[in-house]
């Protein structure tokens, strides 16, 4: 796992690069995956290609990065009174393969693309199906659990991810309350869904393995520990009691060896986080929730970064 360490270390424009897997084994032509150490999106993808690492070979560009620029006049939202902004560098091959420089982006060796974080699991998922992979499924084999299960990852993205950008992004506290808040209620609502499966597993649902509401939510679960570090003691997650079974879920996946190996260092990904925090993302997502959205409800023109064709 040597070129997913070196991937972590790959923040700059210039060591953007291309990066095999050190396991890659398979004679099957690997995916190109442009991706970003720091993005919770793409870590859903990366959870999945971990977890089907025997049958979905892949090669990893760190295609996002970011550079700080000088107010142009054109930005909509307060941006003469900053000096300055951090706006995404995106690279050549993630512009070309997907053209609104988003991560994930999943590209096989005859330029066909895939993209959307929820799709590129589920796109993995069935491809390792039709390979005859050896780990379980992500999307259960039931429909109807899967279709629960489906569900679940979506209300999970409205519920508890949109609400993280909002703790972060919003600058009136009761905002960022009212946002945590409905964070808390969305992680809940993840761990209500027991029984859906029945197996008595620590997963959604008592899966014995990873699904894909859990590739959903660990990202974010992952990385909640930044909110109490930029918002204060009132914005840490609860423990014990009603929380027991959430926080046994966090640390049956954070153990698995195929989760492990993707988790961000979290020391360096409070300073990359912290130009959320700040204020001064000029991302597709920091401005959506600047403007007043949900995350998942950003606008590719209203919330453009400032990235494009030209800028390759």
């Amino acid at each position: 796992m040597r070129a997913l360490r070196a991937v972590r270390r790959a923040a700059t424009p210039a060591s953007a690069r291309r990066l095999p897997r050190a396991r890659q084994q398979s004679s099957t032509a690997p995916l190109t995956y442009y991706s970003a150490w720091f993005c919770p999106f793409a870590h859903r993808a990366t959870l999945a290609l971990e977890h089907h690492a025997d049958v979905v070979p892949y090669a990893w560009e760190e295609a996002l990065g970011w550079e700080r620029r000088a107010p142009t006049g054109d930005e909509a939202f307060d941006a003469t009174e900053r000096d300055d902004w951090w706006y995404h560098w995106k690279s050549p091959g993630l512009l070309e393969a997907n053209p609104l420089g988003m991560v994930p982006t999943l590209v096989a060796d005859d330029g066909r693309a895939v993209t959307e974080s929820v799709v590129a699991v589920q796109f993995v998922d069935d491809l390792a199906k039709t390979r005859g992979g050896a780990a379980p499924p992500l999307v259960p084999a039931d429909p109807f659990v899967a279709a629960r299960n489906r569900v679940a990852a979506d209300r999970v993205n409205k519920e508890v991810c949109s609400a993280y950008y909002r703790v972060l992004v919003r600058e009136a506290d009761a905002e960022r309350r009212a946002g945590f808040a409905d964070l808390l209620t969305g992680l809940q609502n993840f761990i209500g869904d027991d029984g859906a499966v029945g197996a008595g597993g620590p997963f959604w649902g008592g899966s014995a393995s990873l699904t894909l509401a859990d590739c959903v939510l660990l990202p974010y679960a992952y990385r909640l520990y930044v909110l109490e570090h930029y918002r204060g003691a009132d914005f840490a997650i609860p423990t014990g009691g009603d929380w027991a079974r959430y926080h046994r879920w966090l640390d049956a996946a954070v153990a698995l060896p195929s989760v492990a190996r993707t988790l961000p260092d979290k020391d360096r990904y409070l300073v990359h986080v912290g130009k959320y925090a700040n204020n001064q993302a000029r991302s597709k997502v920091g401005n959506a929730v600047r403007r007043g959205a949900a995350a998942h409800d950003y606008d590719d023109a209203a919330d453009g970064d400032g990235d494009g064709a030209k800028r390759t």
